[in-house]
């Protein structure tokens, strides 16, 4: 009732209409090592386990991934891990999954060209 009333005494004033799809948001990140290879991992996962107040935490990624090292799976990560060698993590930025595949698959090919050793070579 109210709105037809709204509709006829003020004809200016129109509601738009947003629907916004609920895609997944994705985080892309580095993982570089401090070795002497200078080795650098590039991934993408869901951002909503590493969101803190809204936004993605460098750290809470940090302290997921240092959790691997006591997993037995035969990984380049849980290798370095493994060895004592620490990382720094580098948000690059969240995406819908297609986008952040696509970034990925970029930077990868990036530092492959640039001469840095990539410990992921699949995007």
């Amino acid at each position: 009732m109210f709105k037809k009333l709204k509709e006829t005494f003020f004809p200016f004033i129109k509601e738009e209409k947003t629907h916004m799809a609920n895609s997944t948001q994705f985080v892309i990140y580095t993982r570089e090592f401090k070795s002497r290879a200078k080795q650098i991992g590039v991934f993408a996962e869901p951002a909503s386990s590493y969101k803190v107040d809204g936004n993605v935490n460098g750290g809470k990624i940090k302290y997921k991934n240092l959790a691997v090292k006591s997993t037995f799976r035969k990984t380049a990560t849980n290798k370095l891990l493994q060895k004592g060698i620490d990382f720094t993590v580098n948000i690059l930025g969240v995406a819908p999954k297609t986008s952040a595949l696509t970034m990925k698959a970029n930077v990868i090919s990036l530092l492959k060209k640039s001469g840095r050793k990539v410990i992921n070579y699949s995007a």
